[in-house]
């Protein structure tokens, strides 16, 4: 995550106007969104859910705060009493000398619960009460404060949030940030996961045979890894393995267990060199199976690239402890079609959700990428770009895929430094289940 922004006055007059070269090289159109925000394919339609910045009821202190900007990760809950909640995590840091200082000026929490063993910094987490029809929110709440840059998140079996803390401080001797955190939807309590490794964290998944597979979004090459956990629905301590992946047989093996308070140099130390054994800006990871919650035989993720590099998205499988990891590439960048691919999502009959994050450097490099940034449809058992299906563009930045649990909706954020950010609700004619035509 965190490529932005794409976004010149020449980017939002193209993307107000349908980003109309985009979509020529695209093979299909989407109509252009009068407002600017996000043009989709004819059929169907967006509702904005919330608007970053707007009044929110902290659960932790009960006054009223501003929901936080940058919104990423979006997951959907089931609450006890039978609430529709959207947990969302916000992508904003503590601006530091030194580190990371795009979110300075932006709306934020500046609170936390005294007592919280977490990174004191302005990233959030917050909670959308829905009614039934999916769209209408009944309750702005901020449940969690005072962590650091939340990216994407995932859903554990026994139904917490996994939220992943990037780019971690660099001047940080306390190691107080890059850590994953499990959150309780109801009360918003964190733990933090020192087993999964201190690193910059994008995504996990859960996946066979019990394991779950990270991604280091450190913005250069870094590894994957794979976490096994001591005990069942304690993720706090297990063992962590790195893999050593060679690109040229598309195979690894995984190195380990490590140390987790600093994998990459545990790795690096044993003469594995991310360069050659790793993936250039690791992002989205997914499951293989219809639910990450179920756990599948193979992982998805999407290596962005750099430079002149536009990305390319990967399957792994063969995944076990003692088995040679395979890997082979489902999609290749090429700029026309795809470039730095980010945020993946499947939906319940195995179409693949991919969303783009281009840069304003991309931008000035590669004229191809036309000043938007696309979402993109892999069909089920398809590979290669020719195969994409577009269902819209943005020149903004598209975050945090989730599917509503009748498919009829898929949530996602648009972070912007132009507007204000918001959470919204894709509507499809009729399922999103439904196949894609060529």
């Amino acid at each position: 995550m965190r490529a932005r922004h794409l976004l010149t006055a020449t980017a939002v007059a193209l993307a107000a106007a349908g980003g109309a070269s985009a979509l020529a090289q695209s093979g299909g159109g989407v109509v252009p969104d009068p407002s600017g925000i996000l043009n989709l394919r004819e059929g169907y339609s967006y509702t904005t859910l919330a608007l970053m910045c707007t009044p929110a009821r902290s659960t932790e202190s009960g006054a009223t705060v501003p929901l936080p900007e940058d919104p990423d990760a979006n997951l959907f809950f089931r609450g006890p009493r039978g609430q529709s909640w959207l947990i969302s995590g916000h992508e904003l840091t503590q601006p530091r000398q030194g580190d990371f200082q795009g979110d300075a000026g932006k709306c934020h929490v500046d609170e936390q619960t005294p007592g919280d063993d977490d990174s004191d910094g302005w990233g959030s987490i917050s909670r959308l009460t829905l009614d039934r029809d999916g769209t209408t929110v009944t309750l702005q709440e901020v449940i969690t404060t005072g962590l650091h840059n939340l990216c994407a998140a995932a859903i554990t079996p026994w139904k917490t949030m996994l939220a992943n803390e990037e780019f971690p401080f660099l001047d940080d001797p306390d190691r107080r940030s890059g850590w994953v955190w499990e959150v309780d939807p109801e009360t918003g309590k964190a733990t933090r996961l020192t087993g999964m490794g201190r690193f910059s964290h994008e995504q996990e998944a859960y996946a066979s045979p019990g394991a779950w597979y990270l991604t280091d979004d450190r913005g250069d090459a870094r590894f994957i890894y794979r976490f096994i956990a001591d005990r069942r629905r304690d993720l706090t301590t297990g063992e962590l393995y790195g893999l050593a992946f060679n690109k040229a047989t598309g195979t690894g093996t995984w190195v380990g267990p490590l140390n987790p308070l600093d994998p990459d140099a545990d790795m690096r130390s044993r003469g594995f060199n991310p360069a050659l054994h790793g993936f250039v800006k690791a992002e989205g990871i997914i499951a293989t199976a219809s639910s990450s919650t179920r756990g599948g035989h193979a992982v998805v993720f999407s290596e962005s690239g750099a430079g002149a590099d536009p990305g390319r998205v990967w399957r792994l499988t063969h995944l076990g402890a003692n088995n040679t990891v395979r890997g082979e590439v489902l999609v290749e960048g090429d700029w026309a079609r795809l470039s730095r691919p980010d945020n993946l999502r499947f939906n319940d009959a195995g179409d693949l959700f991919i969303l783009e994050d281009n840069s304003a450097g991309d931008l000035s490099r590669n004229p191809a990428a036309c000043g938007v940034n696309n979402i993109w449809v892999l069909p089920r058992h398809e590979t290669g770009t020719d195969n994409l299906e577009l269902l819209a563009s943005t020149p903004e930045e598209p975050t945090g895929p989730w599917f509503s649990p009748d498919n009829r909706l898929l949530y996602l954020s648009i972070q912007s430094d132009t507007f204000p950010g918001r959470i919204i609700a894709i509507r499809h004619p009729r399922n999103f289940n439904q196949p894609y035509d060529h």
